[in-house]
């Protein structure tokens, strides 16, 4: 679970999305106002393997899916293969969703559709079915040729970066002037601003860099994020700024990722240079790195620094760099090279009142993303429905798996009957140690794709499998990774379950009431550094959860044993997004 300290910031480098402070953690109130409190609700139960009617359910479900979605009858009848009793229905449903699924890739194939006969033969794969005389390799070539052919170069390009200067040092000042031209300006006007009666221009400045010589280039999605956001119903134009130049130029958003903070837009110009996009692992803690982009609008401004840490989690689904290169309102967006002048990151944020504390999205992650940016539209990402935390397991030192703390019902990882408890150890064949490791393993698959998960299964929901435990494979189909999982949570599970995801807090009912005991808390969660402990009891007063602001407020009735089971009201405040969502 994550560690929400008591002032966590956040801040943006553009022009108007900046810095904001975010108190989390616990409060303790002699009361507190009244909230939405929702009722409680009835959620699916998991299948029963062992029940007939139950299975029946099932087997008629992956049939209906058969000719609308195949891959999902192939996963639904796998799951049942492997959990259900065997029979000649259910054996007929999985050569038949094998089939159709074969079928479309084939489809897909003729149809030159590349992104999906990937997407249908890494399914089929993981079930150890691909279709005759295809391998992985062949599919990647294949669609690489159809990028070559359809004339982007970058995307054909993307394992292959080439440095801009033949050694290590500072870019010489001819390769800085060439890759200044690659930069440019983003103007977002969104009209008037009234504030107190008074009306002022409302701009969103930007920096981005061409990647692409027919016009493509990459900023940030918070600087454009008025042009596609649909909550938005204000006024919204964007245009660019070429450098050295007055004219500003029209500009079109092609794909965008509010997750990771990026998006690909489109302007009828032939830039004077682009960018060549580097390899992130090719960076430590120490490299010298230089910034580019216009700072509150100063075109052709370059600073440089150093890589001042890694690993930093301020995006819930991956690490981001901190970097110590100045950066200001205007940066958001603008490339971070190295000294073989390869772009290495794309400055997101910076913490105003702190000096030199500021940080990047590496690279590998824009490219993991490029090809649906390039195909147009949101990005969608795939995940489990579920969250857990990295665990060591007994008498070990080293991260060995992901533990699977909640699995939302209905959702990827319950559907698969993954056991509350379970430690997954690979994805398709492929280790995992930590959640990052799963993350940035789902992270390069598709939502509706079936990926193979090895791992040992706990039984006892509260406590890790024993390093004796034999592996196991789940099939499971990856579902649409929502923007707010906490609020996907809220909406299809009860309250009191609810609170193990966002707060690290497993709760028993007591009784018919909504008082309940604590049957376990989740090490460095919110309700751990919060101070509750096994055999607390708690009461769910009110739960009011702000999609706007991304939060959820709970308040409680408690009595802790570590204060002496006095009764408190305290409130507590999480995120509906987390790193612990995989």
């Amino acid at each position: 679970m994550p560690n929400f300290s008591i002032n966590e910031t956040r801040a943006r480098g553009s022009g108007n999305a900046r810095a904001s402070l975010i108190a989390m953690g616990t409060v303790l109130v002699a009361a507190m106002a009244a909230l939405s409190c929702a009722t409680e609700k009835t959620v699916p139960a998991p299948v029963d393997f062992g029940n007939e009617s139950s299975v029946s359910y099932e087997l008629q479900l992956a049939r209906d899916a058969l000719d609308k979605n195949p891959v999902e009858a192939l996963a639904r009848a796998k799951i049942l293969l492997d959990n259900a009793p065997s029979s000649e229905s259910l054996d007929s449903l999985y050569a038949d969703a094998k089939t159709k699924t074969l079928g479309s890739f084939d489809a897909a194939v003729e149809a030159g559709k590349w992104d999906e006969a990937m997407r249908l033969f890494k399914s089929l794969n993981a079930l150890s079915a691909a279709p005759e005389g295809w391998t992985l390799s062949e599919v990647e070539r294949r669609q690489k040729d159809d990028w070559v052919q359809n004339g982007n170069e970058t995307l054909a390009d993307l394992d292959k970066p080439r440095a801009e200067t033949p050694s290590d040092g500072p870019p010489s000042p001819l390769t800085v002037s060439r890759l200044m031209n690659g930069t440019l300006t983003v103007w977002v006007d969104r009209g008037i601003k009234v504030e107190n009666g008074i009306g002022y221009a409302d701009r969103v400045i930007g920096s981005g860099f061409f990647i692409d010589p027919r016009g493509y280039f990459v900023t940030n999605y918070h600087v454009i994020s008025s042009e596609v956001d649909p909550t938005y119903e204000g006024y919204s134009r964007l245009f660019i700024k070429l450098q050295d130049a007055d004219t500003r130029i029209p500009a079109k958003v092609i794909g965008w990722d509010p997750v990771l903070d990026l998006a690909l837009v489109k302007t009828e110009v032939t830039p004077a240079s682009v960018f060549r996009l580097g390899s992130s692992g090719d960076l430590s803690v120490g490299t010298r790195i230089y910034a580019m982009g216009s700072p509150a609008g100063l075109e052709k401004t370059m600073t440089a620094g150093i890589v001042s840490a890694q690993n930093r989690r301020f995006i819930s689904l991956c690490d981001v760099l901190q970097i110590d290169a100045p950066i200001n309102h205007g940066n958001s967006g603008g490339p971070i090279v190295d000294e073989n002048g390869l772009v290495q990151a794309v400055v997101f944020a910076g913490i105003e009142q702190y000096e030199g504390l500021n940080f990047a999205i590496p690279v590998q992650y824009l490219k993991a993303i490029l090809p649906e940016l390039y195909a147009g539209g949101k990005v969608t990402h795939s995940w489990l429905a579920a969250s857990g935390r990295t665990v060591a397991l007994e008498g070990s030192p080293d991260s060995a798996g992901v533990a699977l703390v909640y699995g939302t019902p209905d959702g990827s990882a319950a559907a698969a009957g993954i056991p509350r408890g379970s430690v997954i150890t690979a994805v398709n064949g492929v280790p995992v140690k930590t959640v990052e490791d799963l993350q940035s393993a789902l992270l390069r698959e598709r939502p509706d794709t079936i990926v193979r998960l090895t791992g040992l299964p706990a039984s006892d929901p509260n406590g890790l499998p024993p390093p004796e435990t034999p592996p196991v494979d789940w099939y499971v189909l990856l579902g649409e990774r929502p923007e707010l999982p906490g609020a996907l949570i809220l909406d299809r599970d009860l309250e009191s379950r609810a609170m193990l995801p966002l707060f690290g807090l497993d709760l028993a009912r007591v009784g018919k009431t909504k008082r309940y005991t604590v049957t376990a808390v989740i090490p460095g969660g919110i309700a751990d550094e919060s101070g509750f402990s096994p055999m607390d009891v708690v009461e769910i007063r009110a739960v009011n959860a702000d999609r706007d602001s991304g939060f959820v407020s709970v308040q409680f009735y408690t009595k802790r044993r570590k204060s002496g089971y006095l009764d408190a009201y305290i409130g507590l405040t999480a995120s509906l997004d987390s790193p612990s969502y995989f």
